[in-house]
């Protein structure tokens, strides 16, 4: 997305994916040339990376960004920052839930994170745990699946016997991500009233109300409400998502006045509010 001086879009364009991690080089230039393909020349760019963790990470990502715009000033940053700038002023923190999961504020123009980890060490109550709770209760009984998760599973496996389901599964280049398509299937049996996706969402969104919990014992301590913006494909899954989290958080911290809603503009605008504030320095 670009914007002009007086705050119109000029600009927006769309590509596979640029994880500086899971994205091949070559695959991963070629996106953002796709993406930013016809957009007129930019004085400031920040581009906001999943998988940016380290120093060495901005510095590749700066890179890429300045060999499609040479002329301007870039600056990286991870994606979790795009979604927070993304959300409502005055929001304290910015709770993502997607494939992974993360919670993040902005505290002296500095952005400061809790989880994630990626799936294998952290990610609470992300849509990937969720499908792959989904899937283990299938495995347990596929007999007693509902219709909705056995299209999921045909959809995305072309199976329904677990043998092949696993086979297929540890062969796909992003299980994660694939798992993370059943969740969506869990809320529509969490809807129907079935025991084990009501379980499901009620641990899991333990799970992440802990991290914001945490979250805000080291940077909210003294503060007496926070204002919590939830973005991430799972929040518009299900309500019932939205109303257990919000149930464990209001349980652990009876004394805070939260307000919770979810993010209205897409994550990319954060980026581009982030690239404003470049031109504001200079």
């Amino acid at each position: 997305m670009a914007l002009d001086q007086s705050g119109q879009v000029i600009h927006q364009g769309q590509a596979g994916s640029a994880n500086l991690v899971s994205t091949p080089e070559r695959r991963l230039r070629s996106n953002l040339v796709q993406a930013t393909r016809e957009c007129p020349g930019a004085d400031f760019i920040c581009g906001c990376f999943a998988g940016l963790m380290t120093s060495s990470d901005q510095h590749r990502a700066e890179t890429y960004l300045a060999s499609i715009f040479p002329a301007a000033r870039v600056h990286a940053e991870p994606d979790y920052a795009a979604a927070y700038c993304a959300s409502e002023a005055g929001t304290d923190i910015c709770v993502i839930a997607g494939t992974g999961s993360l919670v993040c504020s902005r505290i002296d123009g500095k952005m400061v994170k809790s989880g994630g980890r990626g799936f294998i060490l952290g990610d609470e109550g992300s849509a990937f745990h969720f499908g792959r709770d989904a899937l283990l209760d299938y495995f347990k009984q596929p007999d007693k699946a509902s219709p909705t998760m056995k299209e999921a599973l045909l959809k995305h496996f072309d199976a329904l016997d677990e043998g092949t389901i696993i086979s297929r599964l540890y062969q796909m280049p992003s299980p994660q991500s694939v798992l993370a398509k059943l969740a969506k299937p869990l809320g529509h049996d969490a809807k129907e009233g079935r025991k084990s996706a009501l379980e499901s969402i009620d641990r899991q969104m333990n799970c992440l109300a802990h991290v914001v919990i945490d979250h805000t014992d080291r940077y909210f301590s003294s503060a007496k409400s926070l204002k919590i913006t939830l973005a991430g494909g799972l929040w518009q899954n299900a309500q019932l998502f939205r109303d257990a989290f919000t149930r464990r958080l209001e349980e652990n911290l009876p004394t805070m006045n939260l307000e919770v809603h979810r993010i209205v503009k897409p994550p990319v605008y954060g980026a581009v509010m982030l690239a404003k504030e470049m031109a504001y320095v200079n």
